[in-house]
């Protein structure tokens, strides 16, 4: 059996987005990857994105990557991005977004609003920790309430986040909740990349998703 997990990740082509890097972390791991992005005669910002065959891209694909951050680089990718989710749910790839800081923080409240409007497309929805500050605040939640707030609001299947610093990841779920601290440092990226690459073979109980979450090179 081919336990090589496949992910799609639509990006920017110049790949420096949150979710480029969890999938450039999963590439080395041996993940299958495909990139979709604009051809290289064309501009991000207004490529033709009626030209992406979504679904030759997204069959047979475990993960569909997107970053928060996309839907404010242009209308074409903002459309791109939303069309992403609905061809992965047709196809049955699940959708993992990530969220992250716009540079230009007075868009944060536009690209959230992006998010939520497509929040029963997501199965996983990570958030970094700088993001739960700002978006805590935006919501008026506080933050340690917030991934289980969004989980149950949105009926997001899994919601997370790994803070660097404490080197603890916490995932709420729909089955409960668990924090789980690794021995070794690791960017977040590499993290997701970890937990997305082993999710695949476990349970979605608490055991699994401990053993996923656990799992570090």
């Amino acid at each position: 059996m081919n336990n090589t997990v496949s992910i799609a990740n639509f990006r920017n082509p110049k790949g420096t987005d949150s979710g480029a890097l969890v999938s450039n972390y999963a590439d080395l791991m041996g993940s299958k990857i495909i990139i979709i992005t604009s051809k290289s005669h064309e501009y991000f910002h207004n490529f033709n994105y009626g030209n992406i065959d979504w679904r030759k891209n997204l069959q047979d694909i475990h993960w569909l990557i997107i970053s928060s951050t996309t839907v404010l680089e242009g209308l074409s990718p903002k459309n791109a991005w939303a069309a992403s989710m609905t061809f992965g749910e047709l196809e049955g790839s699940k959708t993992v977004m990530i969220v992250d800081v716009p540079k230009d923080i007075t868009l944060l409240s536009e690209m959230w609003g992006a998010v939520i409007g497509k929040i029963r497309q997501i199965n996983i929805l990570f958030m970094t920790t700088e993001a739960i500050k700002y978006i805590a605040k935006l919501e008026n939640i506080e933050m340690n309430n917030l991934l289980n707030n969004i989980r149950i609001k949105g009926i997001v299947p899994i919601v997370c986040t790994y803070d660097e610093k404490s080197k603890e990841a916490t995932i709420v779920h729909s089955r409960g909740s668990l924090n789980v601290t690794l021995e070794s440092n690791i960017p977040y990226q590499k993290w997701i990349a970890n937990f997305l690459n082993m999710l695949p073979l476990q349970s979605l109980d608490n055991e699994g998703i401990y053993i996923a979450a656990k799992y570090s090179d």
